[in-house]
């Protein structure tokens, strides 16, 4: 699951620079939540690549009007092919949803307690997702969403579930118009692709409006997990 996530400018920006080959710049949020505005890299149809901000919950351009009756900011990597809501724009409109770390929550003693994770010597993630574009008569929404896969065995023991995290060259794999099924459920192994760092943070941060820089500060030790595990 990726329910909460931040993004920083520097260095994220070096990622975006990495992936793109272009010098977008985001702005720093450091406590992003679902239905929020979050910034999303895709490409347009002629192959260049831009960046938008979106809504952090995908809403289908079928449907008849934006809901939050179901949870959309997150799609299950198992099951994009089969999905009403995920099946063309897993086809049509993959997108990259950069971040600096994200967070999660492991309960200790009866209490969640929240976790910021992050790549340990790289600029940030880059989260494979998903988006489409909504139009009603008097507005136009584009939206996102996170795909997830089952954790992997060390992340397990926080949440079952994670974000699918590309190495560039995966993102240049996800983002290619032409790649077939097969090479791109390949990307949803349930493995950690860079040394990953987890770290105890305040409960400021489980409060969504709090979005100042104490959302990050350090509670204690990290621990660290290694590639592959």
């Amino acid at each position: 699951m990726c329910g909460r996530f931040n993004v920083t400018s520097d260095p994220l920006n070096q990622l975006i620079v990495e992936i793109t080959g272009r010098g977008f710049v985001i702005e720093t949020k450091y406590n992003l939540a679902p239905t929020e505005q979050v910034p999303v890299l895709f490409k347009h149809s002629d192959g260049e690549w831009d960046v938008h901000e979106m809504r952090w919950w995908l809403v289908p351009y079928w449907a008849d009007a934006p809901s939050n009756k179901y949870s959309m900011f997150n799609a299950k990597s198992e099951t994009l092919h089969k999905s009403r809501a995920f099946r063309e724009p897993f086809k049509r409109r993959r997108c990259i949803v950069p971040a600096t770390g994200y967070y999660e929550w492991r309960t200790e003693n009866g209490r969640k307690l929240p976790l910021y994770i992050t790549p340990e010597d790289g600029n940030g993630f880059a989260f494979a997702g998903l988006w489409d574009r909504w139009k009603g008569p008097e507005q136009t929404i584009e939206s996102c969403t996170v795909v997830t896969t089952a954790a992997s065995n060390s992340m397990s023991r926080i949440h079952n579930r994670m974000p699918v995290c590309l190495s560039v060259s995966e993102a240049q794999t996800w983002m290619d118009p032409d790649a077939d099924e097969t090479t791109l459920k390949q990307l949803f192994a349930p493995i950690i692709r860079m040394p990953i760092a987890v770290t105890p943070v305040s409960t400021f941060v489980n409060n969504a409006r709090n979005k100042d820089e104490r959302c990050v500060e350090p509670l204690g030790e990290s621990e660290h997990l290694a590639v592959g595990s």
